[in-house]
């Protein structure tokens, strides 16, 4: 289902946290090569290189895995649900709820919808499409949206009389202390290979009221869907961890996916009744070569990379040189890409060369090899990943 929520984004947005800051980087290592047609289209065949100077004063690291964090969830509701009342339980005021009919609903018309604590009517704020099309939402016809002026934390209870169908309904609280917190220990994993995820409830100790105490006897609780480019799905299962919060082996199907596009963990979370939800995209290589042995590195103009081939294509390798600096700290001083084609399955390398590269004043060797990336060209993959390679 196709979710609207540049808004409900845009409100949700927090400062990072540190939970952000302890994600960690780990290598990419294929076990084994296997093997895939060549996809259609022309390739280049000729070998390249080449390798430019960096400026040692920046820092170089490889990119994190992002963090989600939502303040908002979603489910499917019937019509009969919406006409009887469907119970919406907030943690903090001003709370959004969001109506978008299914393929087939009747729109639903904002001013007929009825929000009650109890018997209680509740003042809301009213939106219809036009309205949040005017605000910049890419909304789908007969979107309805209310914001609940000056509700407190509690159990709401929206009712649409008219309701016909199904219905997107969709629940975020800008500014509820509770905040879902998600991320993979990597943006790329192989086909064949698993990827953790680690999920976290925050925020709960601040809430107040009647939902504080519901909170203190209630358990935190999720479940995952991986789901492929193509559209298939699979249930994944989380545990408890030491910190208190859950986590999940992914296992990315060997088979991987003939469909290009990004995976997506998709997790659904619930604590006392206060539901969360968020998406983790990663993408997915198959292993069609991997780096076969060490690098061999004899001096700056004879870098190799052994390749075993698993699929003809053509392969890239990047890296970035550290050199050591006057003050005997290695540093990131120059880059450096080589691809080259090869025809069939076996063993081959990639050459490199850093001779040309006029390296920052006052460094020199030791020199090491980090954040050594090899790709598939032809597949558009990024297959592994070395945070260091050699030293020499």
């Amino acid at each position: 289902m196709n979710k609207q929520t540049t808004l409900m984004v845009a409100l949700a947005c927090g400062g990072a946290s540190v939970f952000a800051a302890k994600a960690a980087v780990v290598d990419r290592v294929a076990p084994a090569v296997v093997s895939a047609p060549v996809p259609a289209g022309e390739f280049e065949h000729a070998p390249v290189q080449f390798a430019w100077a960096l400026n040692p004063a920046d820092v170089v690291s490889a990119a994190e895995p992002e963090v989600m964090e939502s303040r908002s969830s979603w489910r499917m509701v019937e019509a009969a649900e919406l006409q009887s009342g469907v119970d919406v339980p907030v943690s903090a005021p001003g709370a959004v709820i969001q109506l978008s009919p299914a393929r087939g609903a009747k729109a639903l018309d904002v001013q007929s919808l009825q929000v009650r604590e109890g018997s209680a009517p509740v003042a809301a704020r009213r939106f219809e499409r036009a309205a949040l099309k005017d605000a910049g939402m890419a909304v789908a016809p007969g979107t309805a949206m209310l914001k609940l002026q000056d509700s407190v934390p509690g159990r709401y209870r929206v009712q649409a009389a008219e309701a016909r169908g199904s219905y997107v309904m969709q629940v975020l609280e800008p500014d509820s202390p509770m905040v879902l917190r998600a991320r993979t220990d990597r943006s790329v994993a192989l086909a064949g290979g698993q990827l953790r995820a680690q999920v976290n409830m925050d925020g709960v100790q601040s809430t107040r009221g009647e939902v504080a105490a519901r909170l203190a006897g209630s358990s935190f609780t999720a479940e995952g869907l991986l789901v492929a480019p193509d559209g298939r799905t699979w249930t994944v299962p989380m545990r408890s961890d030491k910190a208190g919060g859950l986590t999940a082996d992914v296992a990315v199907p060997a088979a991987g996916s003939d469909v290009q596009g990004l995976w997506e963990l998709q997790v659904f979370a619930d604590q006392g009744g206060i539901a969360r939800d968020t998406r983790l995209a990663f993408a997915v290589a198959k292993p069609t070569a991997r780096l076969a042995s060490a690098v061999r590195a004899t001096s700056l103009s004879d870098l190799r990379f052994p390749v075993q081939v698993g699929a003809p294509g053509r392969y890239e390798v990047r890296t970035t040189l550290f050199a050591t600096g006057t003050d005997g700290k290695l540093r990131a001083v120059a880059q450096g890409h080589s691809a080259a084609w090869f025809a069939k399955p076996g063993r081959g390398e990639l050459a490199l060369s850093f001779a040309d590269v006029k390296l920052p004043a006052g460094y020199a060797a030791p020199y090491e090899l980090r954040e050594v990336e090899l790709h598939d060209q032809t597949r558009m993959a990024p297959i592994e990943r070395r945070a260091r390679a050699v030293r020499f």
